[in-house]
């Protein structure tokens, strides 16, 4: 069973994935639209894409609290693995702050290229400025940013401290930060949606295998008003780890 579960999902996200990258192409390289009309066309079908996604891999969402919020947000959440990617892009349209080694991966660099991401190298401190630069850009058309601020997955189990610097974009877009909490409910510990300390393809393998992966979505209030990055990924921290370490306790 479970290599037939691997076989059917691994055809339908070729399938699905090149249906959406001939989209993409089209949405990419569209000059008859205004930059922001096609930023706002790519969010969408990053939101499409994520949806999809998660349909193929069976991962059930649950949200808790009011997922309207305003156009223009920086979106932030705990980070576990590749699902956070579907579940908080099914959630919210957006753009991510995605880590440059996704432009190496097998086909899902080209799609990721294709939703204009926002590429951080982690390893070059002198980009930090071009990346806080990109991100106000985005939030001030009025597009969502949704990042990781722990700049790396984790094993589910505890939180790492929050990289403050691009915080920044948000406090000089005047936009509001809009903390989310994401809990996986497999009962494995790691999670199977946990993605450290292996690699991409053993990663993708487990989630191909897994039959079904509940997650809860918490959306918390947004903060607003705030002007030091530091102070603002410190709240943004503590608001999330509160619920992370309620749940996680409960689950144990």
């Amino acid at each position: 069973m479970g290599i037939l579960l691997v076989f059917v999902r691994t055809v339908a996200v070729f399938i699905a994935y090149l249906g959406f990258a001939l989209v993409g192409v089209v949405l990419r390289w569209s000059n008859f639209i205004s930059e922001k009309r096609r930023h706002d066309l790519l969010a969408g079908f990053t939101r499409h894409w994520a949806r999809c996604s998660c349909f193929i891999f069976n991962i059930n969402i649950r949200v808790v609290g009011d997922m309207k919020i305003s156009s223009g947000s920086l979106i932030v959440g705990n980070h576990i693995g590749t699902p956070d990617i579907f579940v908080l892009g099914a959630c919210f349209p957006g753009f991510f702050v995605s880590k440059a080694e996704i432009a190496e991966w097998p086909l899902f660099s080209f799609l990721a290229r294709l939703g204009e991401p926002i590429f951080a190298d982690r390893n070059k401190r002198y980009q930090v400025k071009e990346i806080i630069a990109q991100m106000r850009g985005r939030l001030e058309e009025g597009c969502s940013v949704i990042l990781f601020p722990e700049a790396r997955a984790t094993d589910g189990r505890e939180m790492l401290d929050f990289k403050s610097s691009t915080f920044e974009a948000a406090v000089r877009a005047g936009s509001v930060v809009v903390p989310i909490t994401i809990i996986y409910h497999d009962g494995n510990q790691p999670s199977i949606a946990c993605w450290d300390d292996v690699t991409f393809i053993q990663h993708i393998l487990r989630l191909l295998k897994n039959p079904r992966l509940e997650v809860t979505v918490f959306v918390h209030d947004p903060i607003k008003g705030e002007t030091d990055r530091r102070v603002l990924a410190e709240k943004s921290w503590r608001i999330i780890h509160e619920t992370h370490a309620k749940e996680v306790k409960s689950g144990d």
